[in-house]
């Protein structure tokens, strides 16, 4: 998708606010959520809207205009639930901001509310709350048939719960909420999706299911000195669809290095070829786009990891991180941190998620960012795993599920509007990426987001755990984990199963 530059997009934006401020009434009706904690920002996928010179460079087809009906909600309290900041501490978790700070992103979410505001006559009101306190609350709140919060933003890993206990509405059944609009996660129902029911969702109203994908940092001083590949060459290994594992591993091999010739690994001390955190093992396995789970025709989850492509990929990943002398994970061995190791030029490469390109703004080397590498050059596409994120519900009690998908349907096609550009090309793109072609290779891993929804989000039968302890143990036996734990797994599937029945 065509990109335009920075200053562009900042100009246009300061230009969006002064004529919201003039013409509407954006100072009345500011919610009470929390500062963007640490002026963080992170990243979208689609150019602006060319209107009165603001945006330019966007494809015909791009439409920011919902199609919603005119509404007048008289002042209505609009009660948005949301977990707190602190709990995504490396992510932009906001969904209303008080104040503007002068921060782009900051103040884009905060006209963003204020233009659709003052557009429905409703106020936003957002509740912050610790994860686990976050869906009791929720909980509590349905059980007692209550009409506490028309929207609750979870984090996917305590969807569960809800999902068991019936407390979320199916999406699909919610009045103006149009999934095919560009402004949701285009995979959303694809993954999301069990029995044809969506009990929950992401669109450009969160910002978190971009901050919390997996990607691939290449330090190019380093390299440089080490007489690798720049990242040009690799840049176009990536468009020409060559970027596999086979590469990956060669430079993870040439740049690790026993700096202090002891023979001894020294993990404070030697240079690595690659620094991540724990949680790759997993996330390699969704960057080979192999999932442990799958859907039938009829959108039911089925275990789908027994196949000699899923077993390449495992024994491929486990191999390959069992490597010590090439890779130091923050968790596992004891390196500080990914950031000192990568930032102090002792790692060529590390992967994180997206957000932690914001922890290296002050890096005095240059870097690149690449998207995770395939299995093989016969891997149709990149795959970028997500971790995790934030997730639009809909409590079962709400009285008015109708004004709810309008207010969300407007609120997620002005972000498309206005915020996912600012904290795309200004926030990201002018203060954290290097270089023109890290840009062109975060649409290539913005547009190939996966979930593995065994992982992020049920955790049936506990057994990505079960699969990422037996990788840590270097043990390749993958295919008599699965034997032994098949039928745990079915049988936990099943159970949602018969919470999703429950839904109407």
């Amino acid at each position: 998708m065509k990109k335009i530059i920075s200053v562009i997009v900042f100009v246009a934006l300061l230009f969006s606010v002064s004529v919201v401020l003039s013409c509407g009434d954006s100072g009345a009706n500011t919610g009470n959520g929390p500062d963007n904690p640490a002026g963080n920002s992170g990243t979208g996928d689609v150019p602006g809207e060319d209107t009165g010179g603001e945006f330019t460079d966007v494809p015909e087809e791009e439409s920011f205009d919902p199609g919603l009906p005119e509404a007048d909600f008289e002042g209505y309290n609009f009660r948005i639930l949301n977990i707190h900041p602190d709990d995504m501490w490396w992510a932009i978790v906001d969904a209303d901001i008080e104040e503007q700070d002068g921060e782009v992103v900051n103040d884009a979410i905060y006209m963003r509310n204020r233009i659709i505001e003052d557009r429905y006559k409703f106020e936003i009101e957002e509740t912050n709350m610790n994860r686990s306190a976050l869906a009791n609350a929720m909980r509590r709140s349905v059980t007692a048939g209550a009409d506490d919060y028309d929207v609750a933003l979870p984090y996917s890993q305590d969807l569960p719960g809800l999902i068991n206990n019936n407390t979320l509405l199916n999406l699909k059944r919610v009045d103006h909420l149009n999934f095919d609009k560009p402004w949701w996660n285009t995979d959303v129902s694809h993954y999301f999706s069990i029995d044809n029911k969506l009990l929950f969702a992401m669109s450009d109203l969160l910002l978190t299911d971009n901050d919390d994908v997996v990607i691939t940092m290449y330090n190019r001083d380093l390299a440089a000195n080490l007489g690798l590949d720049g990242v040009e060459p690799l840049y176009r290994l990536v468009e020409e669809g060559k970027w596999t594992m086979d590469k990956f591993t060669q430079l993870t091999r040439d740049a690790s290095a026993d700096l202090t010739g002891s023979g001894i690994i020294d993990y404070g001390e030697d240079r690595f070829g690659l620094t991540a955190v724990s949680w790759l093992q997993l996330a390699m396995i969704g960057g080979f786009n192999e999932f442990f789970v799958s859907k039938d025709e009829n959108d039911i989850p089925y275990l789908s990891c027994n196949t000699e492509r899923f077993q390449k990929a495992y024994q491929t990943m486990t191999e390959f991180l069992n490597r010590r002398e090439w890779v130091a994970l923050d968790g596992r061995e004891n390196i500080g941190s990914t950031e000192v190791v990568f930032a102090s030029d002792r790692a060529l490469m590390c992967i994180q998620v997206l957000s932690c390109v914001r922890l290296y703004r002050e890096m005095e080397s240059d870097f690149g960012i690449l998207p995770m590498p395939k299995l093989d050059e016969e891997q149709e596409k990149y795959s970028s795993y997500m971790v995790g994120s934030t997730c639009i519900t809909i409590p079962k009690t709400n009285p008015n599920p109708a004004r709810t998908g309008l207010i969300l349907e407007a609120l997620s096609a002005e972000s498309r509007r206005l915020v996912i550009p600012a904290y795309y090309e200004v926030a990201l793109g002018s203060k954290y990426l290097r270089d023109e072609g890290s840009v062109k290779m975060l649409d290539i891993i913005l547009d190939n987001r996966v979930y593995d929804i065994l992982e992020v989000i049920y955790g049936w039968g506990s057994f990505s755990t079960d699969v990422y302890n037996l990788s840590v143990r270097g043990d390749l036996n993958f295919a008599s984990l699965l034997e032994s734990r098949e039928g745990r797994v079915t049988a936990a599937i099943e159970k949602t199963l018969e919470a999703y029945a429950e839904v109407e």
